[in-house]
């Protein structure tokens, strides 16, 4: 296992911990109108998955009202890992909700290192453990170009 993904894993064991006994699912943030129609899970690109990261982290979706479609994602708590991050912003930049309901959804997305895809932990007491970046993205974005950004968040080893 890459020592970037090792440090993680008592950290993370720790944060799921607390959000699980907190609330049964994140979806649970939604009201029952603001459920997506479109919502493809976060799954981890290939070298992730080689390396089998993991990572918890919260995610805001701002939501253009009247098409439904998310225009910005913002990482309000990293999963430390750049690799993960950035799959996170690219599905949901992908996500569609119905129009005219939500404006913002905040959603905790949590890797563990022997699935590829990702669950969703929280709920309603979900709280920003780590830092985030104060930057929204609004198009797709590569794990490198990430990295050059915020270098500081995810240390040497986040460039891969």
């Amino acid at each position: 296992m890459n020592d970037s993904c090792a440090r993680l894993q008592n950290s993370i064991k720790n944060l799921l911990v607390v959000i699980v006994l907190f609330a049964p699912s994140a979806l649970t943030l939604l009201g029952t109108d603001d459920k997506p129609l479109f919502a493809p899970r976060p799954a981890k690109d290939a070298k992730a998955s080689q390396e089998h990261c993991e990572g918890a982290g919260i995610f805001q979706m701002i939501v253009d009202r009247p098409s439904g479609k998310v225009k910005e994602v913002f990482i309000r708590s990293s999963t430390k890992n750049v690799l993960l991050d950035a799959d996170v912003i690219n599905t949901f930049l992908q996500w569609r909700f119905k129009p005219n309901t939500a404006s913002s959804v905040t959603i905790a997305v949590a890797f563990t290192a022997d699935k590829d895809t990702a669950f969703y932990p929280a709920g309603d007491n979900i709280h920003a453990s780590n830092r985030g970046i104060p930057l929204s993205f609004k198009e797709p974005i590569a794990p490198g170009k990430l990295w050059q950004w915020f270098s500081e968040l995810y240390g040497a080893a986040g460039h891969r």
